[in-house]
């Protein structure tokens, strides 16, 4: 069982976003937040995950690898991280939308910076894009997801509902 937020947590919440909706980017403090809320839900969830955070260029803004985390997942977060924020969709959302096109997920695979695993989301503040977020470890890309869902709903932000949630990969 996760572990509701306390009044005040959300009150620091808010005045985060609020920052970030005044200077209308994804801020230092926001990013940093952002990744350590995740790190936090993915334990209370029994997870070991990683994340990144990126601002709407892809540039790195923030990351947490816990102790004990794969190597693996460090390089696969910051990707997709910053596949989210450049095509400004949810990276679980790619395979079923070009499956049914061989040619095109033959281009897409030999993209550099581009991911079908589910996990990478875009981060919006009132429908503007100001970041990207990749979670990677959990057991499943599903929870990568509902990890990021998750603080993103604590912090305020646009709900990303992009929902071709079809057998992945």
């Amino acid at each position: 069982m996760v572990r509701r937020p306390s009044p005040n947590e959300n009150a620091t919440r808010y005045e985060i976003r609020e920052k970030a909706i005044s200077a209308c980017k994804m801020t230092m403090e926001l990013a940093e937040a952002l990744a350590e809320e995740t790190l936090r839900l993915a334990q209370g969830m029994g997870l070991n995950t990683v994340s990144a955070v990126v601002d709407e260029g892809g540039t790195l803004k923030a990351f947490r690898r816990p102790d004990r985390s794969k190597l693996g997942c460090v390089e696969f977060a910051i990707l997709k991280a910053r596949c989210a924020v450049n095509f400004n969709t949810a990276t679980h959302t790619h395979y079923p939308a070009s499956s049914h096109q061989p040619e095109t997920v033959a281009a897409l695979a030999a993209m550099e910076g581009f991911t079908i695993e589910g996990g990478g989301m875009p981060v919006r503040l009132n429908a503007e894009l100001i970041g990207g977020i990749g979670v990677s470890g959990a057991r499943n890309w599903r929870e990568d997801v509902q990890v990021i869902a998750e603080a993103f709903e604590l912090f305020g932000l646009d709900r990303v509902d992009e929902s071709p949630v079809v057998s992945m990969p």
